[in-house]
C-alpha cells in the first residue's frame, strides 16, 4: 500500500502528524493509539514492509479469547509515527486527541508474515508495555478491509468479565496521562511545518502533567555553569540482568547542551564549545518549551544506510554549509530549577522521554533496551554497527568514568595521537605514526595507518600537519620505518579502527576513520577491556532490580527474601524442575494480582531456555520454559514468579511422564484431620498395587500424593490409569470423593483430581512458594509428620530453611531412586 494514500490524506501544513518515509530496515514495532476523533477508537499497527500496517479497532483490544474484536484496515502509515501523541485539528483528516496507549514489539509467528498479512492470516506474539502473548488478525473473506482481532488462549488471556484491559489501563504508556490531559497539554506535538514544538497552549497544565513523573522531594538549585560528561568503560562483554539497560553506541560527536532562557550552549567534552558548528541544533534546542534544561547526548550524521557515520561528521566541519545533524538526547541533566544528577538513571529517562519533542527529526530521544544486553549486542553486530552503550538503570550520574557505564565494542576502535607521518609514493604522504600516552605521561608507539583514507582526507590531514611540523622525535622509542619519518608535535587525534592489538602491543590491520578535533591528545590512552567476572561454577550471576519491592504486603516480604529463600534451598528443589516445562504463576507488583507465562519469549531472560512442543490441537510447535541450572531458578525471582509449576515429565522424552499426581482438595467444610485420612488410604491402595508414593502440601488446604514411575506410558495411558484410580476411590468411600470437578458438589467431599496427569498439564512443585497469604511452601513431607494439625505441616519461605537444617535427611530422598512400572498389561 505504501504511504501515498497516507501523503493524500493529509495537509502537513495543518497536521502535527509526521510526514514520515518509507523504511528499510524491519524493527517489527508494534503500537496502539488511543484516538478521540469523531469516535473514540483504537488504531492498532504492526511495522511491515517499512511501514505500520494500520487497523482501526472501535472497541480496542480484548484479553478475553472469546471475544472478537473488529479491526478495519486502514492506509499504511509512517514507522515516525509510532512516536506520535498530540492533537489532530478537529478539520483536518482524523481530528482529534490522539494518544500513545500501547508500545513494543511484535513477533510474526510465521515463516513469511507478508505472505501471512496477503493471505489474510496474521499470527503473532506481542511484547509490549500492556499487551502480552499471542495474538491472530483474520480477515473476513469476502471483506477486504475488516478483519478480526482475537486473543489466542495462553497464560495471558484473562475473561472480559473480570478484566477489561481498556478500564484498567486507560492512561498513555509514555506520559501516563488521560485522553483529557493531553488534550489539555498539546503543545507537546510533533509539528511537520515549524520542525519542532508547536506553541505551548496552557504552560501551567503541562507543569501540572510533568509534576506526575518529577519526584515530589527535589530540592531546587541553581542553573550549573559547567558539567563534565560521564564517561564508559571499556568491557569484554556486555553485563547481564535487568538492572543495566543498553543503547546503541553512536559515532558521532558527545555533546552536553545548556539551556538557559534563550541562550544554548553546546560543549564537547574537554568543555569546548561547539555551539557554532550545529546551528541546526541550537535553533531546536531554542523552541523546547522548557527555559532551562541540560542534556547529555550525540551529535551524528547518517549515512544512506540510516547509521551514524563519523566520516561524514568530519567532512561537515569544512565550510558554512548547513547539514542536518542530529541530536540523540539519552539523559537529562537539570529541568526548569532542579538538579537530576542524583536521580536513578531509568527516573531521569523517563522525564526526558516527556520532555523532547516526539518523533523530532532532529533532537531525538535516544531509545534502550532493559536486560538480554548480550542480545543487544549481537544483533548491533549484525546490523554493523560500532556496539552497545550499557547502564545501571539505578545508577547517579557521575562526572567520570565509572564502571556504571560501560561500552562493548563489535570491533576495535579508539583514538591515537599522531606523532608524524611518512612520505611514501602517493600524494601527501604514506601513513601516520600513531600512540597512546601512559601512566608517566610517555607518547608510546603504536604502528603505523595508512589505510581508510580518501583522496580528499589525505589533504586534509596533510594540511593539519604542516601546522604542527616538529624536529623532535615525540615517542618514547624509535619506531620502525622511522628514517623518512616526519615528525609532528603530539597534539592531533586520530580515530582508528583495528582488528586486534599484537602482543608487541602494535596495531593489526588498521584503518584511519577520521582526526577527533574534540578530544585532547593529553587523555589518550590504550583502552583496556574490563573482565566481566563471572563465577566459576556457573556463566551467569543474577542481580535483582527493585530487591525491596514488597511482594506479601501482610508480613512485608521482599522480592530479596524470596531470592534468599530459593538460594538456600536450591539444591532440594531443582531435580524436581530442571529439564521440564514450566508453567509460572508471575506476581510482578504483589501476590494478589499474577497471571500465568508458560510460553517462551524474546524477552524471557536467557538464563532460562526454550523448549518446542507440538500444540496437539493443530500440532504447532510452540516455545515453552525450562531451566537447566540455579542461576535459571534465581531468574524466576527477578521475573515475579511466585509459583513454579513443572510437567510430569523431562524435555527430553515429554510425551512419557515419569511421575502421577493426585490432587486432594477438600471442600470448604472439610477439617484437615479427614484430608490426613484419605491421603493414607490412597497410599494404602497405591501400595496394593504394589506403588510407593509421598506426599506433600501444596500450601493451601489441601494435599497431594504423588507417584515416581518409569517413563515407559505416554500421557494418555497414564491419565486413563489415574482416571480409573479415582473412580475407584469414589465407588468404593462416594462419602469422601468426588471426581466431579464442580464446586457446588464438594461439600463435605474431598475432589480428588487425575487431570494433573494429563498433557499440559502441571502441578505445584515441592519447595515451590505459592502466591498466598504469608508466602507458604509446598512442603514435601515423611507420611510419619502428617498430623490432624495443619499447622504442624504448614511452612513459609521463612521457617522451611530452619526445617530443612533440622532434618537428618531429605524426606523424599528415595523419590528419584525408585524405578517403579504401573504394569498396565496387568489391569
Amino acid at each position: 500500500m505504501g504511504l501515498d494514500q497516507y501523503h493524500q490524506k493529509r495537509d502537513f501544513k495543518k497536521t502535527p502528524e509526521p510526514r514520515g518515509q518509507i523504511h528499510h530496515n524491519q524493527n517489527y514495532l508494534f503500537i496502539i493509539h488511543k484516538h478521540a476523533a469523531s469516535h473514540l477508537h483504537y488504531d492498532f499497527r504492526l511495522e511491515l514492509d517499512g511501514v505500520l500496517k494500520s487497523w482501526a479497532v472501535p472497541k480496542g483490544p480484548c484479553l478475553d479469547p472469546k471475544v472478537k474484536r473488529l479491526a478495519v484496515h486502514v492506509e499504511d502509515h509512517p514507522v515516525e509515527y509510532g512516536s506520535f501523541e498530540g492533537i489532530i485539528p478537529k478539520e483536518e483528516y482524523g481530528g482529534g486527541t490522539v494518544m500513545l496507549w500501547d508500545k513494543g514489539k511484535w513477533e510474526p509467528l510465521d515463516k513469511d508474515p507478508r505472505k501471512a498479512y496477503e493471505k489474510g492470516h496474521l499470527r503473532f506474539e506481542l511484547n509490549a508495555k500492556k499487551l502480552h502473548g499471542r495474538w491472530d488478525l483474520v480477515r473476513f473473506k469476502k471483506e477486504e478491509e475488516s478483519w478480526f482481532l482475537i486473543k489466542y488462549d495462553d497464560e495471558f488471556a484473562i475473561p472480559l468479565q473480570k478484566y477489561d484491559i481498556l478500564l484498567e489501563e486507560p492512561n498513555s504508556v509514555v506520559t501516563n496521562q488521560s485522553i483529557d490531559e493531553i488534550a489539555e497539554n498539546y503543545e507537546k506535538v510533533w509539528s511537520s511545518s515549524e520542525g519542532g514544538l508547536k506553541k505551548v497552549a496552557n504552560p501551567k497544565s503541562r507543569q501540572k502533567s510533568l509534576s506526575k513523573l518529577l519526584p515530589s522531594d527535589l530540592k531546587e538549585s541553581s542553573f550549573p555553569k559547567k558539567i563534565s560528561p560521564q564517561l564508559t568503560t571499556l568491557v569484554d562483554k556486555a553485563p547481564l540482568g535487568t538492572e543495566w539497560l543498553h543503547e546503541l553506541k553512536l559515532d558521532g560527536y558527545r555533546i552536553i547542551a545548556f539551556k538557559n532562557g534563550t541562550s544554548i550552549r553546546l560543549m564537547s567534552r574537554n568543555n569546548i564549545e561547539w555551539t557554532e558548528h550545529f546551528k541546526n541544533i541550537v535553533k531546536e534546542l531554542k523552541k523546547l518549551p522548557v527555559k532551562k534544561v541540560v542534556l547529555d547526548g550525540e551529535i551524528v550524521l547518517l549515512d544512506e544506510h540510516h547509521r551514524s557515520s563519523f566520516q561524514l561528521l568530519q567532512n561537515s566541519m569544512k565550510g558554512d554549509k548547513d547539514y542536518p545533524f542530529i541530536y540523540y538526547v539519552f539523559d537529562l541533566l537539570y529541568y526548569d530549577k532542579y538538579d537530576l544528577k542524583k536521580r536513578p538513571l531509568l527516573e531521569r529517562k523517563e522525564i526526558l522521554e516527556y520532555v523532547l519533542p516526539a518523533a523530532h527529526p532532529t533532537l531525538r530521544y535516544s531509545d534502550h533496551i532493559i536486560g538480554n544486553g548480550q542480545d543487544v549486542f549481537e544483533k548491533s553486530c549484525e546490523l554493523n554497527l560500532e556496539g552497545i552503550i550499557s547502564k545501571n538503570i539505578n545508577s547517579s550520574y557521575q562526572e567520570k568514568r565509572t564502571k556504571h557505564w560501560v561500552k562493548v565494542k563489535c570491533i576495535k576502535r579508539q583514538e591515537f595521537v599522531i606523532g608524524g607521518y611518512s612520505k611514501g609514493t602517493r600524494q601527501y604522504f604514506g601513513s601516520l605514526f600513531l600512540g597512546v600516552f601512559n601512566d608517566d605521561k610517555e607518547l608510546v608507539y603504536c604502528g603505523n595507518v595508512g589505510t581508510g583514507f580518501t583522496e580528499a582526507s589525505l589533504k586534509d590531514v596533510f594540511e593539519e600537519l604542516q601546522q604542527h611540523i616538529s624536529k623532535e622525535n615525540p615517542f618514547n622509542s624509535e619506531p620502525s620505518s622511522h628514517k623518512d619519518a616526519v615528525w609532528v608535535k603530539p597534539t592531533l587525534v586520530a580515530e582508528v579502527e583495528f582488528s586486534e592489538w599484537t602482543a608487541e602491543g602494535k596495531l593489526r590491520h588498521p584503518s584511519f576513520k577520521g582526526l577527533r578535533k574534540d578530544k585532547k591528545a593529553s587523555a589518550v590512552h590504550k583502552e583496556k577491556e574490563v573482565k566481566n567476572k563471572t563465577n566459576p561454577k556457573q556463566k551467569h550471576v543474577i542481580s535483582l532490580s527493585n530487591p525491596k519491592k514488597i511482594l506479601y504486603k501482610e508480613d512485608k516480604i521482599t522480592k530479596q527474601d524470596l531470592f534468599n529463600y530459593y538460594d538456600e534451598i536450591s539444591e532440594f528443589i531443582l531435580p524436581f524442575i530442571v529439564d521440564r516445562p514450566l508453567t509460572l504463576l508471575r506476581c510482578p507488583n504483589n501476590y494478589e494480582k499474577c497471571f500465568y507465562q508458560r510460553h517462551y519469549y524474546k524477552s524471557t531472560p536467557k538464563q532460562l531456555h526454550p523448549i518446542s512442543i507440538a500444540n496437539k490441537s493443530d500440532n504447532e510447535l510452540e516455545q515453552y520454559i525450562y531451566l537447566k541450572d540455579k542461576n535459571g531458578l534465581l531468574s524466576l525471582v527477578q521475573m515475579g514468579a511466585l509459583e513454579i509449576h513443572p510437567w510430569g515429565s523431562k524435555i527430553d522424552d515429554v510425551e512419557y511422564p515419569d511421575m502421577i499426581t493426585f490432587d486432594l482438595d477438600p471442600g470448604p467444610d472439610v477439617p484437615w484431620e479427614k484430608v490426613v485420612e484419605a491421603a493414607r488410604e490412597v497410599k494404602k491402595h497405591l501400595e496394593d498395587f504394589k506403588l510407593t508414593c509421598f506426599v506433600k502440601t501444596t500450601g493451601g488446604k489441601g494435599l497431594h500424593v504423588v507417584i515416581p514411575i518409569q517413563p515407559e506410558y505416554d500421557w494418555e495411558e497414564v491419565k486413563n490409569f489415574a482416571k480409573v484410580f479415582v473412580e475407584f476411590l469414589e465407588k468404593i468411600d462416594p462419602n469422601t470423593y468426588i471426581t466431579n470437578m464442580a464446586k457446588s458438589k464438594r461439600k463435605g467431599k474431598i475432589f480428588v483430581d487425575y487431570l494433573r496427569n494429563q498433557r499440559g498439564a502441571t502441578a505445584i512443585s515441592v519447595y515451590s512458594s505459592r502466591a498466598r497469604l504469608h508466602a507458604p511452601v509446598a512442603t514435601p513431607l515423611r507420611w510419619d509428620e502428617l498430623t490432624s494439625n495443619r499447622e504442624d505441616n504448614f511452612y513459609t519461605i521463612y521457617t522451611l530453611p530452619m526445617r530443612l537444617k533440622k532434618l537428618k535427611d531429605d524426606p523424599w530422598k528415595d523419590f528419584w531412586k525408585l524405578k517403579q512400572s504401573l504394569r498396565l498389561k496387568e489391569l
